[in-house]
């Protein structure tokens, strides 16, 4: 199955930059109310950050969509006992979706138009 867009994964990467926004959307939709979300707070939006760069990864080097595809899986689980459930299961099902689209996507044949 190719959901490509000129030779790249754009339904991982879509998927992957959608997790990461919603693992920080929470955290800063009330910014005064960060420190008082500790830890969960500011580890929700490390893995916010670490996913978004997952999905540019993804975007701007599509023959090794591999890498961060097995990235984003592992941020995705990470997420559940670390930020808020996985963003409230959203998140970590996006990346996971994501990661598992991005192991899955072929580059092109070299000969392919």
């Amino acid at each position: 199955m190719r959901l490509a867009l000129g030779g790249r994964p754009v339904a991982s990467a879509v998927c992957v930059a959608a997790a990461g926004l919603e693992l920080g959307y929470f955290p800063l939709a009330a910014p005064a109310l960060l420190p008082l979300e500790g830890l969960s707070g500011a580890t929700a939006l490390l893995l916010a950050v670490a996913l978004t760069g997952c999905a540019v990864h993804l975007w701007t080097r599509p023959a090794r969509a591999r890498y961060g595809g097995a990235a984003a899986i592992v941020l995705g689980l990470l997420s559940y006992p670390m930020a808020n459930l996985g963003g409230f299961l959203l998140g970590m099902v996006l990346a996971l979706i994501g990661g598992s689209l991005a192991l899955a996507w072929q580059p092109p044949a070299q000969g392919a138009e």
